[in-house]
């Protein structure tokens, strides 16, 4: 995964020409379709380069996950945007609804799984095996990518051809959110079967969509959809073929500086050294757009708890933990790691009523933080709390805080979405509460509005209705 920026090029160049682009190229400038897609190499570096586009975005997806939570403020240096946002002031021209990178990492994996089976007519050496494991790959990726636009939009354009060619109309409208899960779900499942096990080297074995990537995924979709049996089952396989685990007390901070640790299951790959980094030096250490929480040291009630001595190291509520390398800037976004297996199991069995193997999990996630053991409350609800507070002390700034909230929210049909208002009334005044209590009612208001520039360009696209007026 280390040979990204070789590939970059590629990324971009063929992410970003749709339909007629291809015809305006010169075939001596840049890598058309019809020049690649000869051997299996190049089907490999198409694979690395959906891999490339996605890390391109990892900053936009910790705003997508963090900035609506409880555990951020505004940061000196924020931009309106970021203002706007927090402040309840969401609309359709604000920049981070924009949704296009996530389309471009779509339309790349789109690319894969219809041209790459064409590559059997000119390498006889290339197998089917090998081509399922690299399809593998692509539907991963394109599953995860619409795993974060349902979350963050709810209804999302479904496109599953690539955009290349003027023979495909590409204005299609919005998807419902069950159908944008099902197709999540049929990629996931087809990619667990075909995906590898493990790679040859610790940075594609935690940078790649092996089997254990997919299956935590998979396990993460089931607690949307509602499917704990199956959310455990996918748990109950990485857990068996402990080929992951909780990192030592004392090298928990190692998840994120030395990256690719054993409790790893699948992370965003930067190297510095080739120009990659994620960005999130200039967002949150060198111009800080977002900030500490002000309630945030408040969760690390124990003085042991060796995340409080690592997430709040300084004066200035500076947000350290994902630029753990500094200046460098070149750590790896973690995306899934053990403890996220153990405590999504847990979940699913507080929605079965299984509290005290529940607790067991969500114990040995405390003892490695090294504070005292907990009791999970009997009632449901309760226990969901307990549960999402742990959560919050363990994968603060991972960009989980928003998106756990609103899982627990959108359970049964919106049954708990006093959640969601009780966080965002935070940042609300006083005196305007009673009026944003009655809008925060309509869980519409949850999602992100589509981007003004989007309903411009698609006209089969319809604004969220929260957002219509």
């Amino acid at each position: 995964m280390k040979n990204i920026k070789a590939i970059l090029l590629f990324a971009s160049l063929f992410a970003s020409f749709g339909c007629s682009d291809w015809l305006r190229v010169e075939p001596d400038n840049v890598i058309t379709r019809e020049r690649f897609w000869k051997s299996e190499e190049d089907v490999n570096s198409a694979t690395i380069a959906v891999y490339a586009e996605f890390s391109r975005h990892c900053t936009r997806l910790f705003e997508w996950g963090e900035a609506r939570g409880d555990m951020v403020k505004a940061g000196e240096k924020a931009s309106q945007n970021i203002k706007d946002l927090l402040a309840l002031r969401l609309l359709p021209t604000n920049g981070l609804a924009d949704w296009y990178g996530m389309y471009r990492v779509i339309n790349l994996a789109n690319s894969l799984e219809k041209y790459a089976p064409q590559t059997y007519e000119y390498d006889a050496s290339f197998t089917e095996e090998a081509l399922n494991e690299y399809l593998a790959e692509a539907r991963y990726m394109r599953a995860l990518s619409y795993f974060y636009l349902v979350r963050t939009f709810q209804e999302v354009p479904l496109v599953l051809e690539p955009s290349d060619t003027d023979d495909v109309e590409f204005h299609l409208a919005k998807s419902t959110e069950e159908e944008v899960f099902a197709q999540i779900i049929k990629d996931l499942v087809f990619a667990e079967r075909y995906a590898k096990r493990k790679y040859g080297n610790a940075s594609d074995n935690k940078g790649r969509a092996t089997k254990s990537a997919v299956q935590a995924t998979l396990a993460d979709v089931y607690l949307w959809t509602g499917q704990y049996a199956e959310c455990q089952v996918m748990c109950d396989k990485i857990i068996s073929r402990s080929a992951h685990v909780l990192m030592p007390k004392n090298d928990w901070f190692d998840i994120f500086f030395q990256e690719n640790t054993s409790e790893s299951v699948f992370e965003i790959q930067y190297d510095s050294r080739i120009g990659f980094s994620a960005g999130f030096f200039e967002i949150l250490l060198k111009e800080p757009q977002y900030l500490i929480g002000d309630e945030v040291e408040g969760l690390y009630t124990s003085t042991k708890d060796v995340r409080k001595n690592w997430i709040i190291q300084t004066t200035e509520d500076q947000i350290r933990k994902v630029v753990s390398r500094g200046l460098l800037d070149d750590s790896n976004w973690v995306v899934y790691r053990y403890a996220d297996i153990l405590l999504m199991k847990a979940e699913a069995l507080i929605q079965e009523g299984s509290t005290l193997k529940a607790q067991q999990l969500l114990n040995d996630v405390r003892k490695r933080a090294g504070i005292e053991k907990t009791l999970l409350p009997s009632e449901k609800h309760l226990a969901e709390d307990v549960l999402l507070e742990e959560r919050a002390r363990e994968f603060a700034f991972e960009g989980k805080r928003w998106y756990d909230i609103l899982r627990m929210a959108h359970r049964d049909n919106y049954a708990r979405k006093d959640l969601v208002a009780t966080v965002l009334l935070k940042n609300v005044p006083a005196a305007d509460q009673n009026l944003w209590i009655s809008k925060l009612s309509n869980p519409q208001s949850f999602y992100f509005p589509i981007h003004i520039e989007e309903l411009r360009r698609n006209p089969a696209l319809v604004q969220n209705p929260y957002y219509e007026n």
